[in-house]
């Protein structure tokens, strides 16, 4: 009674639940960016934000800042998470992919976290469909927190030997 199920993959540390949850994000990251890229093209003749002085996606996403090397940044971010979303799909059965997605996921966490943090000190205001985006990438971050770990440390040496291996001359 009360017991929690955590269903994981054969030779997985990624239990199965935040596989899924990370596949779900990532549609959601997806979701979030193609009005911007509609908006950004000229497809689109406005985004929506809720009602609340903290958005003004408008201004933030036609700033220079959204357009890095001439391209709209949801573009970018559409083909960036689309990377992510094939990974997420493949590591399952490609331990390659897994490592991968571990250094894909710290990528995306940071820029998103960047993204976020330039248009508050810019703008004083946010992108409410960039925020989505934003939060979508750190769920991924989280649920991906076990293979982002082994990316940065498998096969590597610690930085320091214990205390009993050291000899002081």
């Amino acid at each position: 009674r009360g017991a929690v199920v955590r269903l994981r993959r054969p030779d997985e540390t990624v239990p199965l639940s935040h596989s899924v949850l990370m596949t779900g994000a990532c549609c959601t990251a997806l979701a979030t960016l193609v009005p911007v890229a509609l908006y950004q093209t000229g497809l689109l003749s406005g985004l929506p934000d809720p009602p609340s002085v903290f958005f003004d996606s408008g201004r933030i996403t036609t700033s220079q800042a959204a357009y890095p090397f001439g391209i709209p940044d949801a573009l970018l971010g559409l083909g960036s998470f689309g990377v992510t979303l094939a990974l997420i799909l493949l590591e399952k059965r490609n331990a390659r992919a897994r490592k991968l997605l571990g250094a894909k996921l710290t990528l995306d966490a940071s820029v998103a976290a960047f993204n976020a943090t330039r248009q508050v000190i810019t703008f004083g205001k946010l992108c409410s469909l960039c925020t989505g985006t934003a939060l979508a990438a750190g769920v991924m971050a989280y649920c991906g927190r076990a293979m982002i770990r082994d990316t940065w440390t498998r096969g590597r040496k610690p930085l320091t030997a214990p205390l009993s291996q050291t000899s002081i001359t």
